[in-house]
């Protein structure tokens, strides 16, 4: 699906405290830079994050609500690839949509390599994934 003009989005993010740390250095470095410029201020951590342990569950959110952002089109399967593959060590559940209300919701579980819509499910490539973490 394509998304087109503005983009919103909510995702909830559920993991372990370092993951979710993982996940928000990767957004602020700019790793999804090739759809969008990431802002911290698209980031709300749960109450307890910061008293929370390095292994304790807990939850982030990714809204930008309140900040339309301008993109000329935004293809769901090439960003959910990159997202889903940063965030795999997360529960991740969201939803994207544009200006025209057109809306894709999507999960991915913990440790899966696809996520789920209600009209497919997309996989994405492990072996990706091991090169990438081969080069670490």
């Amino acid at each position: 699906m394509t998304l087109c003009e503005e983009l919103y989005f909510e995702i909830t993010l559920t993991g372990a405290k370092s993951d979710l740390k993982k996940l928000v250095s990767f957004l602020r470095s700019g790793g999804l830079d090739d759809f969008f410029e990431f802002s911290t201020d698209y980031i709300t951590y749960d109450d307890d994050f910061d008293a929370a342990e390095p292994d304790a569950e807990t939850t982030v959110t990714l809204s930008n609500d309140d900040y339309g952002i301008e993109i000329s089109e935004l293809d769901t399967d090439e960003f959910l690839e990159v997202f889903c593959r940063a965030a795999k060590a997360l529960d991740v559940v969201g939803q994207l949509y544009d200006i025209d209300d057109e809306e894709y919701s999507f999960k991915s579980d913990k440790g899966d390599s696809y996520y789920v819509n209600a009209r497919s499910v997309s996989r994405f490539n492990e072996d990706d994934d091991l090169a990438e973490d081969d080069e670490d």
